[in-house]
Formats: C-alpha cells, structure tokens, sequence
C-alpha cells in the first residue's frame, strides 16, 4: 500500500514538475523555447510525466484540439451538438476538447465516421484552421502571392488554391518558421510539437490584439458622416442636445390634423445620421422611431390652422444594440420651412396640417437629449 501510495505522490509531483521547470529535451537555445515555456505555465500545452516535450514528433488531431481550445479560452463552453464516431468515445483524454472544436468549426471531422485523433496535421492544415478562426480582411490573391514570394523560396510549391489562405496567415504572423527553414512554407510536411507550440503561442498573441483592439474601440466615440448639430454640450463622454434642438424626422406612414386622432401611433425615422461638430455620432439613421399623436386640432377658416402635436420614442438602434430608450418624452413644435405655405397660412387661415410618407418634419425638442457618445445608449 505504501509503495503505491508513494507511486502516486511520485506520478503527481512528476506532472506538476512539468509545468513548474524545464523540458529535459528542450534548452534554453531551442527556437520555440520561450512560446513552449509560456504555454507550458499557463496549461495551454502540455508534455509528458517523464519531463519530456517532444518537440520534433508529430502533432496529433487531438493534441491540437486540446490547445486551440484553451488558447482560446473555450474548455467551458456548452456542447451544443454531440457527436459518434467508430475510433473515439467519451473515454478518450481529449473527447471534449474534441467536441468543442467540432462545435467551433475549428477542426472537422472526416466524413467516413471517423475522428482520427492520433492522426498527424500537415502544415497546410492547421494553417488553414488558424485563419478560419482569425477575424481577417479580405486580400486579392495578387497581394496574397505577392507576400509570399517575399518570404518563401519554396513558392512554386504552394498549391494554388492554398496561396489565399496562406497569404492572409503570413499578414496574420500566424505561421511557425522554424530555423533553418524559415523561409520554406512546407505545406504538405506534418507539423511538429514544437511547430505547434509556435502555431498557438502566434494565435494567443493574434486574438489577445483583437481583444485589445476590441476594448480600445469599444472604448472610443464612434464616427459618422451626418446632420451637423452645433451647440451641443459636451461632458466627458456625454454630449447633450439642448432644448429647443431641431431635429430633421422623416415621417413613415401619413398623419394628419383633421384624420388622426389622440394615441394614434405611427413609425418614424431620422433624415440621416445625427452628429455634433466633430463628427461624433449621436443618433442613428437606423433607429426606429415610434409616433403617438397626443393632441390634434382641426384647421377651421379664417380662425386657425390645423395642429398637430406628438411625441417620439426610440425602439431599435441597430448600430449599437443598445436597450430601448425614450428619444424625448417630447411634445413639439412643427416648422413650416416653405415660406409660400407658411404664407398662405397666415393669410388665409384655415388649413388642416397633413404629413405625408416620406415628409421631413424638423421637430423642436422640449427636453434635451443626453447621449453616451461611446455607447450610443441616451442617458438621464
């Protein structure tokens, strides 16, 4: 009993060694020492009991499972669709990692029913899986040749169908070059442990800028072309349109002074992005705008002109999926800008007011509108 206890503590402490020192067969000279070390610390990638890492043996389908999932930070991620397969089940090292890279679109399974986790990735493959997973821009295949004549001697090599694919992960810096052929793309060789180190320490350090990149925009005051409000007041993040601002609403639908009738509702929309003067943007074109007539007057002659009175809410702003909001608990002012009717209406009096689909009405604000210029989201 004692000596199987003492196995045990021996097995425990030889596994915990591995991620607390060095890899007997890597140096500290080893081209992929530092990616290898670093993953090794943060349980992204693991080596053996013997405090072996095996750099120079193949990697397997499952192995590169387990690590891409980690690296991106998947391992709890719900299993959405189960999977069978004739050479795996549940019992297997890596049958959730394996599922969930399934489920991600990062790795396929073959179509004879088989998973093939001992089965070795070529170079090719597990490029073309990394720049599945990378968010990238499109690239014409000219450039995509172009970067890498420049950095392969093995260029006639490339197939042409991988020469896109692989053009984005060299812009990317995705993929492992080892010494001495760094220069060689290698498509069709297998790729190493060590390779694979490399391949997932470069998409550790690609996704962490995008979340960077992400934060950094999330953070910052979105840009738009638009209807320049002047006179906004400005506080930190929050720009408020004050009082009495005259907003251009394009009407969708038709209301009117002697057909309409109060809580009668209607939809509206924004003549085109709101923006203050420099360019931040404070109300989406995109936003719907829900009407209710509050209050109508009918237009009698040579007594009064029709009115019509209502307020608008915002239900949607699609550029920033933010909650729902009221735009402004808003009674307003309607501004004749034709001055032939406005005219007219004053000399002879009478007209019912009529808003036709399509119309822009600029509407005068009662109550001022504060806007989050980083979220979108109106605030009290």
């Amino acid at each position: 009993m004692n000596r199987i206890f003492g196995l045990i503590i021996a097995f425990i402490l030889s596994v915990s060694c591995v991620f607390a020192m060095d890899y007997e067969d890597i140096h500290h000279g080893f081209w992929a020492y530092q990616d290898i070390e670093n993953l090794t610390d943060n349980d992204l990638i693991v080596g053996y009991p013997n405090h072996k890492f095996e750099p120079e043996k193949y990697a397997t389908r499952a192995e590169y499972a387990v690590s891409v999932i980690k690296v991106l930070n998947q391992q709890n991620i719900p299993i959405e669709k189960m999977y069978s397969f004739e050479d795996i089940d549940s019992s297997h090292w890596a049958w959730n990692y394996i599922l969930r890279a399934i489920n991600l679109d990062i790795i396929k399974p073959s179509d004879d029913g088989y998973f093939y986790p001992d089965e070795f990735l070529t170079r090719s493959e597990i490029i073309t899986f990394l720049v599945n997973i990378l968010k990238s821009e499109d690239i014409t295949k000219q450039d995509a040749i172009k970067a890498l004549q420049n950095a392969y001697d093995d260029f006639d090599d490339i197939p042409d169908w991988f020469k896109i694919t692989a053009g984005k992960a060299e812009v990317l810096n995705v993929i492992a070059k080892e010494p001495p052929r760094e220069r060689y793309l290698d498509c069709d060789k297998y790729v190493t442990r060590a390779q694979l180190a490399v391949f997932m320490a470069n998409l550790k350090r690609a996704t962490e800028g995008y979340q960077a990149e992400k934060i950094k925009e999330e953070k910052s005051p979105k840009i738009s072309e638009g209807i320049t409000i002047e006179n906004v007041l400005k506080d930190g993040d929050v720009v408020t349109l004050p009082t009495l601002t005259v907003l251009p609403v394009m009407v969708i639908g038709q209301i009117s002074s002697d057909n309409s009738v109060p809580g009668e509702m209607f939809q509206a929309k924004f003549a085109n992005n709101i923006v203050d003067d420099e360019h931040h943007l404070l109300l989406s074109k995109d936003i719907v705008l829900i009407g209710k007539v509050l209050d109508t007057t009918e237009g009698k002659y040579f007594l009064r002109n029709g009115e019509l009175i209502f307020e608008l809410s915002a239900v949607n702003n699609k550029n920033f999926l933010t909650r729902i909001f009221g735009v402004a608990e808003c009674e307003t002012e309607l501004i004749e800008t034709n001055r032939i009717k406005k005219i007219i209406k004053t000399v002879i009096k009478g007209r019912d007011f009529k808003v036709k689909d399509g119309q822009i009405l600029y509407v005068k604000l009662y109550k001022p509108i504060k806007v989050n210029i980083v979220t979108g989201e109106v605030v009290n």
